[in-house]
């Protein structure tokens, strides 16, 4: 039975086995996470009463369980499976902005660390196999009492199953679905589908590279990109970039909202932008003011780069959520 009989959030997406070596230059092997968990977490923050959805692999039952557990997350979406592709990451820090995913016994060797025997055999995913590949969800996937959610979450993947997903989502009780993009489908070959993706969305999250990538020879100022994108039938278009932190743009406001990431050493990169979205989704969702949820998003992925964990930010400091929160609602600008 599950802990409530009504959710308020639903998070559909991906599970992974991660091995990390973050700024610091420490090993972190065999950490459960994935976009779907750092949305969680991120989520988890300021929130309860949250159900998840994912196809994974039954190894990661025992551990599910005991999220559910800790944090009161609901599980029953999850569909195990004995045949799943392999879902190791590996992703070695350089910089905040830099990371290597590939040949990670030469990343390890250079570092001086031991070399996990849990990643031996290791291929990197090939993003053309992850595009192509069939969508997976289907609306009897949903579990009778998800059906009711009205405040979704859609982690990246292919552009497919994000509009397979969107499209049965709003058919059902969701009222406000962000999407997080994928840089597997942000190119210019999909610009024409992008109006299929976008249609009724509430905030397209996305970053600088990856709509620069979109827009290539078509445009070049961040804002009339994101204009663009508003017109094909989304309220927000949230742009995070490397340097200056977070754009949010409204375009039946006309307002264009700036703010810098949360001022925190980043020590792991890993899941900051799905723990962002979780936040944004629970801002949203307290008064439907987007100001105030991209200042809840901001917070939420502050927590995340300090740790390698997606449940690093609730497990914080009571009171320090807030704290955060007051600093951050200092740094937002309308340009």
């Amino acid at each position: 039975m599950p802990d409530y009989e009504f959710f308020d959030f639903l998070v559909v997406g991906d599970i992974a086995t991660e091995f990390i070596i973050d700024l610091r230059n420490r090993s972190h092997p065999n950490v459960l996470g994935g976009p779907l968990l750092y949305a969680a977490g991120g989520l988890r923050c300021w929130n309860d009463r949250i159900a998840i959805l994912s196809h994974t692999s039954s190894k990661y039952r025992y551990a599910l369980d005991r999220i559910k557990k800790l944090y009161k997350i609901d599980f029953q979406g999850v569909q195990f499976q004995n045949d799943i592709e392999d879902d190791r990451q590996f992703l070695g820090y350089i910089s905040p902005n830099e990371v290597i995913i590939e040949n990670p016994v030469a990343f390890y060797s250079s570092r001086k660390l031991c070399f996990p025997k849990n990643l031996l055999g290791y291929v990197k995913n090939d993003p053309e196999m992850q595009i192509n590949k069939k969508s997976k969800y289907y609306p009897e996937d949903f579990p009778r009492h998800y059906r009711d959610v009205s405040a979704s979450l859609i982690c990246p993947t292919s552009i497919a199953t994000q509009i397979q997903l969107s499209t049965i989502l709003l058919n059902a009780s969701t009222k406000n679905l962000v999407i997080q993009s994928s840089p597997q489908y942000m190119n210019l070959s999909n610009f024409e589908t992008m109006p299929v993706l976008l249609k009724d969305l509430t905030a397209f999250v996305t970053t600088t590279d990856q709509i620069q990538n979109l827009f290539r020879n078509r445009s070049s100022g961040l804002w009339e990109m994101a204009d663009q994108l508003c017109s094909m039938g989304c309220e927000y278009i949230i742009i995070n970039d490397a340097v200056n932190g977070f754009y949010l743009y409204d375009r039946k406001m006309n307002r264009r909202i700036q703010s810098p990431a949360y001022p925190v050493e980043c020590i792991d990169p890993t899941g900051v932008l799905p723990s962002f979205c979780g936040g944004f989704l629970a801002g949203y969702k307290r008064n439907y003011d987007a100001i105030e949820a991209l200042t809840l998003g901001i917070v939420s992925a502050s927590f995340t780069c300090e740790g390698s964990y997606p449940f690093f930010g609730s497990d914080a400091i009571p009171g320090l959520h807030q704290n955060r929160l007051k600093l951050v609602r200092e740094l937002v600008k309308k340009i």
